[in-house]
């Protein structure tokens, strides 16, 4: 058996690796920055596959400063998320995982702006480039068919097909 003083003590040394070695992981630009680009491109789908359900024009808007995006209706209203009540809204900086990811670029003719039709085809090719310490990631999708594309991934399997 153990004392309750031996397990204090491997308990306070567990605590303190996972306290050095959790931040450590995380600020690997292979797993934050994968991670952000995974996430944008199932909030393109999500936004996507919705304005199919709906019937309706919706869109991703992405903050100036590159700190997030939005979910829009085509009116310019914020769109639910359906995970939550309140805005569809993803801010980078909020959220401890992804500090430091940034929208570095978006290519669009809408500008900063994705939309979709009410078919939930994408209206035009875009992509957008997240960066997180000096790395990038590319997320695009094409017009007409929606397809989500991530270049720069460490698991490419992703790319096939989201």
């Amino acid at each position: 058996g153990f004392t309750i003083l031996e397990l204090l003590i491997i308990l306070a040394l567990l605590t303190i690796t996972a306290s050095v070695g959790i931040p450590a992981y995380f600020a690997r630009p292979e797993v934050t920055l994968d991670s952000a680009a995974r996430l944008l491109a199932s909030d393109m789908r999500e936004i996507q596959n919705r304005a199919a359900l709906y019937r309706t024009p919706l869109s991703l808007e992405f903050a100036t400063g590159g700190g997030g995006y939005s979910g829009l209706h085509a009116n310019g209203d914020p769109l639910t998320s359906p995970y939550e009540d309140g805005p569809y809204v993803r801010v980078y900086d909020a959220d401890a995982v992804f500090q430091g990811v940034r929208v570095v670029e978006v290519q669009s003719p809408e500008g900063d702006r994705v939309s979709f039709t009410p078919r939930g085809l994408s209206a035009a090719t875009a992509s957008v480039v997240l960066s997180f310490d000096g790395e990038t990631r590319t997320v695009r999708i094409r017009k007409g068919s929606g397809l989500v594309e991530i270049t720069g991934l460490e698991d490419p399997w992703f790319d096939a097909g989201l």
